[in-house]
């Protein structure tokens, strides 16, 4: 039987965090923000727990001296448009190329804004990510009906502050979710 899906709503400024504590499934205990989300062309968001594994700062900014920006962390976006890159970012920095989100944030996929943040004259907050994660129509919803997805309300502390190893955690608390109980149930939904 299949579920009728209920009226579109947009998730885009949400947070989306998996239900699934799947060690082997790619979004086990991840925590996203959706950037785009529409009937017509699906959605897009960014991990925000997932750090790059395979990839340094030194490729991103290449012939950039880096050294006084500390160490940076690199985010892996998701299993989609892996060879592209985009920054997550506070909007009191724009350029002509940045897309304006809710929340008082920003993205911008240009080489310009690596340029300023290796100057120091970047965004105050950001995130780097390389790939994104993409649904297609209506592909989202039915995830979200299967018990897959969990939404949440943005928040700032979770998205830029709270440690990748506990913004799974943070995020279902904002929800009073124990994630100690979802994380020990059995089996899938």
């Amino acid at each position: 039987m299949v579920k009728e899906l209920p009226p579109f709503e947009s998730f885009a400024g949400q947070l989306l965090i998996s239900a699934q504590n799947d060690a082997g499934d790619f979004f086990n205990k991840s925590v996203l923000l959706i950037t785009e989300h529409s009937a017509e062309g699906g959605a897009v968001g960014y991990l925000l727990n997932r750090p790059m594994q395979n990839i340094s700062v030194q490729e991103i900014f290449k012939d950039r001296d880096v050294s006084s920006l500390g160490v940076l962390n690199l985010k892996n976006g998701g299993p989609v448009d892996v060879m592209h890159g985009a920054v997550l970012h506070t909007d009191e920095y724009k350029t002509m190329d940045s897309h304006m989100l809710s929340h008082n944030l920003a993205l911008t996929e240009t080489q310009q804004i690596l340029d300023d943040i290796a100057q120091q004259c970047g965004p105050h907050h950001f995130l780097i990510f390389i790939g994104k994660s993409a649904w297609a129509p209506g592909q989202l919803e039915e995830e979200i009906m299967g018990n897959i997805w969990i939404t949440a309300p943005y928040s700032f502390d979770i998205v830029f502050n709270v440690p990748d190893n506990k913004k799974w955690q943070e995020a279902l608390a904002t929800l009073k979710i124990d994630a100690n109980l979802l994380a020990n149930r059995a089996g899938k939904a």
